[in-house]
């Protein structure tokens, strides 16, 4: 058995899946896994896949048809046998060789079901030079009774939303996603965010690694988030994916609020920096959503809340802050 299983999904990277692969075959952790899935790629990406296999037993490639990288990192999960699981988009890289050494001895150590860290933001400049910043994706917001013990998802129910959600921030068990059939969304964007969710009101045993060990690339030219994808209604889905999944689990009492404060707020954001053209589309399936949960969770500040297709980002803002103000004063 490997001790890490790294999953990559793989789609039209060539630019960059060989710098991203070097990052991990040069980890000196050398028992590992690499696991390559393919997902029908237009430009070479499999040829580089196959040119990196060939040269390194570790490497396997699975070739299938595009169907986005949640379906894709669940394939690979199937066929994952390393004792944790780590994701990584394939048009980043590690940040140095001792990255999944320190992952691992640590998840180990505290015999973890996952281990949460940090990442840095990356723009690479027309010379190739690498700027990184701390970002979104640092522990920041943490609270420090975190960052030196075990904990479990009872304990950070109230401050879920205080750890970075991102697949590419966390080691998980593999055993753990496994017992509690922990999988991606079907979805273009923020696929990871159910499994997050998931996760962080399952694990019994987390950690923390106060360190950044990632290096996401932010100025990819044409990525997901570069173009960011506003034909694709992900917020939405994202919700609706939890809710269900609350409501499977016996959970939705408990949780109802958390997860609507934090998914239906990320939905209206959207919205207001939706493409002019497409707004009317999203909005629809945007007042669905709210008319749902207006039915089925009255005792919360979306009740208040009224949005036009019309409204900007900073129009919504402030209809949201009157609308939290007005539930506070008459709850």
């Amino acid at each position: 058995m490997a001790k890490i299983s790294v999953i990559m999904p793989v789609y039209n990277v060539a630019e960059y899946v060989g710098e991203c692969l070097q990052s991990i075959q040069n980890q000196s952790l050398y028992d590992i896994e690499i696991i390559c899935v393919n997902d029908g790629s237009t430009d070479n990406s499999l040829e580089i896949l196959n040119r990196y296999a060939e040269k390194d037993r570790r490497i396997i490639v699975i070739n299938k048809k595009n169907e986005g990288s949640g379906i894709a990192r669940n394939t690979a999960l199937k066929l994952a046998n390393g004792e944790y699981v780590y994701f990584i988009d394939s048009d980043d890289w590690l940040d140095n060789d001792k990255v999944l050494e320190e992952m691992y001895k640590k998840a180990a150590w505290d015999n973890l079901d996952m281990l949460i860290f940090g990442g840095y933001s990356c723009y690479v400049d027309d010379k190739n030079n690498v700027h990184k910043t701390r970002g979104g994706y640092s522990l920041k917001l943490i609270p420090h009774k975190y960052l030196n013990c075990v904990f479990s998802a009872k304990d950070v129910k109230y401050d879920i939303f205080k750890f970075p959600s991102t697949c590419w921030t966390k080691l998980y068990k593999r055993e753990f996603l496994q017992k509690n059939n922990i999988k991606f969304q079907a979805i273009t964007v923020g696929q990871d965010q159910l499994p997050f969710f998931h996760s962080m009101i399952t694990a019994e045993r987390i950690g923390v690694l106060d360190k950044c060990l990632y290096c996401y690339r932010k100025n990819r030219k044409n990525s997901a988030m570069t173009v960011r994808k506003k034909k694709h209604f992900s917020p939405v889905f994202v919700l609706q994916g939890i809710e269900d999944l609350l409501i499977k689990m016996g959970k939705i009492d408990e949780y109802d609020t958390i997860f609507i404060n934090k998914y239906f707020s990320k939905a209206t954001s959207w919205l207001g920096k939706f493409d002019t053209a497409l707004k009317p589309t999203y909005y629809k399936e945007y007042i669905k959503m709210l008319a749902h949960l207006k039915e089925t969770y009255p005792k919360g500040w979306w009740k208040y809340f009224k949005p036009n297709v019309e409204d900007s980002y900073k129009t919504l803002k402030v209809k949201q802050f009157i609308a939290k103000t007005k539930f506070m004063l008459l709850k």
